[in-house]
């Protein structure tokens, strides 16, 4: 929902400017932060002001979290979007083969 505030008024009339929501990633990491192969972690993640959050392109809510198994050393993108701006994230973690 867009949100409207005056700007100026003159002469009797209102002139409104947009004063959509910017999109801020509050939290974007991983419990822990690293780990073996096999390991698992919590990944969380936590937005404020965007329409519409995803990680790897899939729709998820502005915060929650998300159990992974390390597996090999990959990047998550999270990308949060609101009408006047796009914020993306990159969260890389690096998995140590287990001996």
């Amino acid at each position: 929902m867009k949100k409207y505030i005056p700007l100026m008024f003159i002469g009797g009339i209102f002139f409104a400017g947009c004063a959509g929501k910017l999109p801020t990633v509050v939290k974007f990491d991983t419990r822990p932060q690293y780990g073996f192969s096999g390991d698992t972690a919590l990944l969380e993640w936590i937005v404020r002001g965007a329409d519409h959050v995803t990680i790897d392109e899939k729709p998820v809510s502005d915060s929650g979290n998300s159990w992974i198994v390390f597996d090999t050393t990959r990047t998550y993108v999270l990308k949060a979007t609101a009408p006047r701006a796009e914020m993306v994230k990159r969260l890389t973690i690096e998995v140590q083969p287990k001996k």
